[in-house]
């Protein structure tokens, strides 16, 4: 059995400005990428019952992100604006897929996640004279399945029945 390894997954984030939809890769620059479904529960007691039945009612799904501020990169430069210029509503938000590079979906296909989410900069912090960006991928409505194809970048909705490719380590 193998562990599944952080870099297994790609993220990418859309930079287009109300256009044809332009994904790049979160990759150079970015220190962390935590994705946290944090699932909301709700929870009741019958009267037959010692113990609650709790369920699951929903999530407030974020990803905490932490980059260098290297300029040049396109997905770090698009998280900076938004920061320096103090963007709100629809221009704080894009959209962003998780696509999983060890579920193969055909030819440069891989099972992926889009979600639209609001941009939040939280800090632009000092690391002794390097400048990061810290922040927050906050989820706005439902995650959509589908496929991302790595060669043209663009998201296919709807469900696919991956190849599990065997690139984990073992331990």
């Amino acid at each position: 059995m193998g562990i599944k390894q952080r870099r297994q997954i790609a993220n990418y984030l859309d930079i287009s400005t109300g256009g044809t939809e332009q994904y790049v890769l979160c990759s150079a620059g970015f220190t962390e990428l935590n994705e946290a479904p944090s699932a909301q529960t709700a929870s009741k007691r019958y009267i037959g019952d010692k113990a609650a039945t709790t369920t699951i009612i929903g999530y407030e799904w974020s990803t905490a992100f932490n980059t260098d501020y290297i300029a040049d990169q396109e997905a770090v430069a698009f998280i900076a604006n938004i920061g320096e210029k103090q963007l709100v509503g629809a221009d704080a938000e894009t959209t962003y897929v998780i696509v999983d590079l060890d579920k193969q979906a055909g030819a440069g296909k891989y099972a992926a996640r889009q979600i639209k989410v609001a941009v939040e900069v939280a800090n632009f912090d000092n690391n002794d004279g390097e400048m990061a960006i810290t922040g927050n991928f906050l989820g706005c409505g439902d995650m959509i399945v589908g496929s991302f194809d790595t060669t043209t970048k663009t998201f296919t909705a709807g469900e696919v029945t991956p190849t599990v490719l065997k690139t984990t380590t073992e331990k």
